[in-house]
């Protein structure tokens, strides 16, 4: 048995939107860091270094090699078993910090309705949601395709509604202002943060129905919706509000409020609650296939290969990540975050590796979608992520480099043992 084709053209855009955005929540921490030219700028510019080459990246590679796994089958492919393991097991590690910033930001919106909470309670409603969000994903693709939509729909309503009230009262000379803490890590950790994911969405090619036309025209139209879905109300948002200093997470809600009144406030927290519901329905979908596809190929325990007998969803696998995302609800925002973008960066530099030297080593490899104008155009491509990545790393504090180095010692001391204890499959061939 394998993983069924079900998500068409609509379900992925919306499932790479929750992936990479889920809405303009979270990046309120730019705008505070830096103020809002720098923060506007970094949404102007940062499509063109950062979004399109990873989306593009991600449609050659997925066109290419359709299965799930996504970067592991990439890496694999290009240098071999051993980096395999290494860009799956720094994605695994990434991704359980990464889906533990939704529960996180679901307590934090509702205790904006609520009041405060105490931390039982928030660790309580935290392991509830990814409960909830668990059963959904081993229900099955085609159901978490289906709730992305409408997730985005619910998620983009009370911004396009804050737009439109908060166009006619907002100062456009703001946008050239300056302010904020002056913290360009954060501001850097932030911006990235709130633009990655595209890759995540190669995780899941095996069930995506023909691939070789839907991710093209999916990554393209998930760049595009990205983006608006930031610009616009950041953009309005900046101009009303001008305590610029005081813009972190959550802070939506309050400008929202002071465009349209304490209604559309309500609204855009009802909306963040959504938001963090749908990127980790997303994100628990497209990490779950990582340790599944890893153990597929002998790298990691078989039971994690396991499929639902009814749904044929990789059940073992999403409940392992969602134990391991309960058990960093405890864990800040912010500390999630930059242990996050370390791992996640050091992936994703292994990625666009991958994309060159397979151009190399398997100029013959059938690629239903090509990144334009040969070799030159991919490494002209690759170049921009791989030097923000490399920027990202350096920039890290010292607590989170030690974290992510650890992380990542792990790995290069489990690999001797599960390579010697599984049973390796054999890899696709890379012509055809």
């Amino acid at each position: 048995m394998r993983p069924r084709r079900t998500l068409g053209f609509t379900n992925l855009v919306a499932l790479t939107f929750f992936c990479v955005a889920g809405g303009a929540y979270g990046f309120e921490d730019a705008v505070g860091a830096a103020g809002p030219m720098v923060a506007l700028l970094a949404l102007m510019v940062l499509p063109w270094l950062w979004s399109i080459p990873t989306a593009l990246m991600t449609a050659e590679l997925s066109t290419a090699m359709p299965e799930d796994g996504g970067y592991v089958i990439w890496v694999e492919r290009a240098f071999g078993r051993f980096w395999g393991f290494q860009e799956g097991w720094w994605s695994w590690l990434c991704s359980f910090a990464d889906n533990a910033l939704y529960p996180v930001m679901f307590v934090d919106y509702l205790s904006y309705l609520r009041g405060d909470m105490p931390p039982l309670e928030r660790v309580a409603i935290g392991v509830a949601l990814i409960a909830a969000i668990s059963w959904l994903n081993i229900r099955g693709t085609r159901l978490v395709g289906i709730s992305s939509v409408i997730f985005a729909a619910l998620v983009l309503a009370p911004f396009a509604v804050m737009v439109v009230l908060g166009a006619p009262q907002m100062q456009a000379a703001s946008w050239l202002a300056r302010g904020g803490k002056g913290n360009w890590a954060l501001l850097l950790s932030i911006v990235l943060w709130n633009t990655s994911g595209w890759d995540n969405a190669g995780t899941c090619a095996g069930e995506v129905e023909k691939p070789s036309k839907t991710y093209p025209a999916a990554m393209a139209a998930a760049v595009v919706l990205v983006t608006i879905a930031y610009l616009l109300p950041v953009a309005v948002g900046v101009g009303v509000d001008q305590n610029w200093e005081q813009w972190e997470e959550g802070y939506f809600p309050k400008v929202a409020a002071a465009i349209g009144g304490d209604w559309l406030g309500a609204w855009l927290m009802v909306g963040g609650l959504i938001s963090a519901a749908g990127l980790l329905s997303a994100l628990l979908l497209t990490s779950s296939r990582v340790p599944y596809a890893m153990a597929e190929r002998g790298m990691l325990p078989a039971p994690l290969k396991k499929l639902h007998r009814r749904h044929a969803t990789p059940w073992v696998s999403i409940l392992v990540n969602a134990a391991g995302v309960a058990a960093l609800i405890p864990f800040s925002f912010q500390e999630l975050i930059q242990v996050d973008m370390f791992l996640y960066a050091a992936a994703l530099i292994l990625e666009f590796a991958a994309l060159v030297w397979l151009r190399f080593k398997a100029p013959g490899m059938a690629r239903p979608y090509q990144i334009p104008f040969g070799i030159k155009g991919v490494i002209a491509l690759s170049i921009p992520p791989v030097l923000l990545c490399a920027l990202s790393i350096w920039l890290a504090d010292e607590v989170t480099k030690w974290v992510s180095f650890v992380g990542i010692a792990a790995g290069l001391v489990v690999y001797p043992w599960f390579r010697a204890t599984s049973e390796a499959r054999p890899a696709s061939p890379l012509v055809s």
